[in-house]
């Protein structure tokens, strides 16, 4: 959705059910105001990073680098 103008945004915004920045019931019902001071304040945060890694079944190993933390005590 980063290629997305303010007003196409906002339009997809009022659709949206996939991975919004908040629940999508709560996006949905947003005024207008609201909506654009959403979207303005993400494209102030700068490009986006890199994408999140992969998900990793239990019990492999991901690809490095990672943190490994003690395991929990049983």
């Amino acid at each position: 959705m980063q290629h997305l103008t303010e007003r196409e945004w906002i339009k997809a915004a009022r659709k949206m059910q996939a991975r919004p920045p908040m629940p999508f019931w709560a996006l949905n019902r947003m005024g207008t105001g609201d909506l654009r001071a959403v979207y303005r304040y993400v494209r102030s945060l700068g490009p986006a990073g890199a994408p999140a890694p992969d998900f990793v079944p239990p019990g492999t190993m991901p690809k490095p680098p990672y943190v490994q933390f003690p395991a929990p005590p049983k």
